[in-house]
């Protein structure tokens, strides 16, 4: 049986529940670890980039969704709910604070900022536990309310670009445009959490950058920071490019070009063994280099030099990732448009 829009919304919500708290909570125990001593501007930045992201992640993406999802008819509503919805919701004025990226974003910015001052004012022998319950419960649940909040008004103007395609203006993207949003709200997580872990006696500079204690350490480091930056990578969007497909949303030259022929010829892990050996190689070299160089001893200057190869790994992977769901949208979108040219010759015929 076909769900209607309520019984499908709450299986998504549901669905959702799990990666928003399991990938906020993963980032806030990175930021109690890394940052010992942790100012107010760390704590804003720490929890303010996390939420930044997958609430942006979450309405951006919801539009091309809920297109696919309405189109597709993986639910059925009755015309007059249909129209009811239509008639009753406003996308304009100050609804847009609860759909669009820009506007939930900032919404969800404004609460990070009240609760972490409420936090903070607290004292400091409580701060690292209510930084910890802000990020595993707190912000969780103010995210998916931000979420449940966007749903009827997604519903609605995906319903509306159904039945009159011409009230949609598209904007049509290209994958290196994609990838670099993507790469932007990556890296600002990776500052926000990593740059303060200069403070740590693990990795003192005080015995430069040959120490072989500062090797070690960097190079767990770097391991780590290169794993979250993959899995990132490879998040697919096979659906909500889609539901942008089928509006216009993404250009006819979404992809300028095949992806590295090494990500394309070998599979998943094969590619990630040879990317732990490459970034546990770099980290060395590149402590060995900053000591033969005699460079002044600075973390964040020779941590943002070490992290070029993980950003051009995370370009690899993220293009690779997106270029196959483009071709999986384009095999998807064939098979829906030869149904609905079915669908239609049959009811043409009635």
């Amino acid at each position: 049986m076909i769900p209607n829009f309520d019984t499908f919304s709450t299986r998504y919500l549901r669905a959702a529940r799990i990666p928003v708290v399991l990938v906020s909570a993963l980032l806030t125990s990175s930021l109690l670890r890394n940052v010992i001593d942790i100012s107010l501007w760390e704590m804003l930045a720490g929890l303010g980039t996390i939420c930044l992201s997958i609430v942006w992640s979450m309405m951006r993406d919801g539009r091309g969704y809920w297109v696919y999802t309405v189109y597709t008819m993986r639910v059925y509503e009755t015309p007059e709910e249909i129209a009811r919805r239509i008639e009753h919701l406003p996308l304009g004025g100050a609804s847009r604070l609860f759909y669009q990226p820009l506007g939930a974003s900032l919404v969800t910015l404004g609460v990070v900022v009240a609760l972490s001052l409420a936090a903070w004012l607290c004292g400091p022998q409580y701060r690292y536990p209510l930084i910890g319950l802000l990020g595993v419960v707190l912000l969780p649940a103010v995210m998916l309310w931000q979420l449940y909040r966007s749903i009827p008004f997604l519903i609605r103007q995906a319903m509306m670009i159904h039945k009159d395609k011409a009230s949609h203006t598209p904007r049509p993207r290209r994958l290196p445009g994609c990838l670099a949003e993507d790469l932007l709200l990556g890296l600002l997580i990776n500052f926000a959490l990593v740059l303060p872990i200069g403070r740590k006696a693990e990795f003192s500079l005080a015995a430069g950058y040959g120490n072989p204690a500062f090797i070690v350490a960097f190079m767990i480091l770097l391991t780590i920071v290169m794993l979250f930056m993959f899995f990132f990578a490879i998040r697919p969007r096979r659906y909500v490019l889609l539901g942008d497909m089928l509006i216009g949303n993404i250009a006819a030259d979404f992809a300028p070009c095949a992806p590295w022929s090494l990500t394309a010829r070998l599979t998943r892990p094969w590619r990630l063994v040879i990317w732990l050996v490459v970034v546990a190689l770099w980290s060395v070299a590149i402590c060995l280099l900053f000591q033969a160089m005699e460079l002044p001893q600075s973390f964040v200057p020779f941590y943002l030099c070490s992290l070029l190869p993980i950003v051009l790994i995370y370009c690899a992977e993220r293009y690779q990732a997106l270029y196959d769901n483009y071709l999986e949208a384009q095999e998807m979108r064939q098979r829906y448009e030869t149904v609905a040219a079915a669908v239609n010759g049959k009811l043409n015929k009635a």
